[in-house]
């Protein structure tokens, strides 16, 4: 369709949830098309297995096999999901995602280190916020996300900086945290920012 995207990747360490969000920016809204994955072991091995049992049942989770994550289904949906959008820059976490950036960049895909810390999680965090309370933001009705979102708290600091975060491990955030790696992309293209974030 032509429609212009910015992605954003939370890679699991190594054995669990990883998450990727599409968003696109369309007709005023920002329209969010989150996807999960995870390695096969933790369908048994995980205090959340028959939670992610359930959610693979139903087509919301993408189980790929053996032990750990494997990367290269996430670089073929993103090479998938470019061929019906434009992709233009996919936002990611450097920390420990070097061996996937450069497959990821060496199939030509548009990616952009988005470091997760607390300042630089500030503005598209607070930005998530205010857009969802506005009614300018849409989210695929995806029920992980739903617990994803259900489960961040925000962590401040004396400069009022905050950013999500989990209280235990099972409390996963990754969709939360892959659509603020979109958002906070998007942000920092200087031609878009005036579009409609003033609304």
């Amino acid at each position: 369709s032509g429609e212009i995207a910015f992605g954003g990747v939370d890679l699991a360490s190594v054995s669990d949830l990883t998450a990727v969000s599409l968003m696109i920016p369309k007709d005023d809204k920002l329209n969010f098309i989150t996807k999960y994955y995870l390695p096969e072991s933790a369908l048994s091995d995980n205090s959340n297995a028959e939670l992610y049992k359930y959610w693979q049942r139903n087509g919301w989770l993408t189980i790929t096999p053996g032990n750990v994550c494997d990367y290269d289904y996430i670089i073929r949906d993103l090479l998938k999901a470019n061929n019906s959008v434009i992709l233009q820059k996919i936002g990611y976490d450097a920390y420990n995602a070097t061996k996937w950036a450069i497959d990821a960049e060496m199939e030509g895909l548009p990616l952009e280190p988005y470091s997760q810390s607390i300042g630089n999680f500030n503005k598209p965090t607070k930005e998530l916020e205010r857009l969802i309370k506005c009614g300018k933001v849409i989210i695929d009705n995806n029920p992980i996300t739903r617990f994803c979102f259900k489960n961040v708290r925000l962590k401040q600091d004396w400069n009022e900086n905050c950013k999500p975060i989990k209280e235990t491990n099972q409390n996963k955030i990754d969709g939360v945290i892959a659509m603020i790696e979109a958002l906070g992309i998007y942000l920092n293209e200087p031609h878009y920012n005036n579009e409609f974030f003033q609304l």
